[in-house]
């Protein structure tokens, strides 16, 4: 999965499990099955078992699960499915990059 983050995000600024279940509105123990899965992600996990999110994970939370729901995805497919939507995010914002690029280059020329 091509995931591109912020690398200087405190702990504070991380959710806990139950808050990522809370906010997106299902289940803790559906949650840690994501995690399990390798679906979601955490930011960080503790020798405790504490796992602490990114605010991204409320979104990939509520994705998986209308991809389930909505769609009838397996688990299997759950996972190709983010990895494409990741890809394609990342190929559109290089696609604009490039077009502000070029664009650049033509007014340089003019």
């Amino acid at each position: 999965m091509i995931i591109v983050r912020n690398k200087d995000i405190s702990d504070r600024d991380l959710l806990s499990l139950a808050e990522v279940a809370y906010h997106s509105k299902l289940h803790p123990e559906l949650i840690a099955r994501f995690v399990s899965l390798g679906l979601l992600e955490p930011r960080k996990r503790y020798g405790t078992g504490e796992l602490l999110f990114d605010s991204e994970a409320v979104l990939t939370a509520k994705k998986i699960w209308r991809l389930r729901q909505e769609h009838g995805i397996n688990y299997a497919g759950v996972g190709l499915v983010l990895d494409l939507l990741d890809r394609i995010e990342f190929l559109e914002l290089e696609v604009e990059r490039l077009k502000a690029l070029l664009n650049s280059q033509a007014c340089m020329d003019i």
